[in-house]
């Protein structure tokens, strides 16, 4: 008898989380998955590092421009 009311209890606070989260006036947050994450935040990194050399080239051909002014 302890066993199955165990495993009853188990179940119930398992998808007890699920039950509350629809219910009003819970909030439920849709979470991207992992590799969505990483893959964009990758794209992200690339973009801005690209960027910055970018940057650095304008700003290196306009100090040199400027000297041999």
């Amino acid at each position: 008898m302890r066993k199955p009311l165990s495993v009853i209890l188990i179940l119930m606070s398992l998808f007890s989380g699920q039950l509350f989260a629809k219910a009003n006036g819970h909030l439920f947050y849709k979470v991207q998955n992992a590799d969505h994450v990483l893959r964009h935040s990758g794209d992200s990194d690339d973009i801005h590092s690209k960027f910055e050399d970018s940057a650095d080239d304008l700003r290196n051909k306009n100090h040199s421009h400027a000297q041999s002014d």
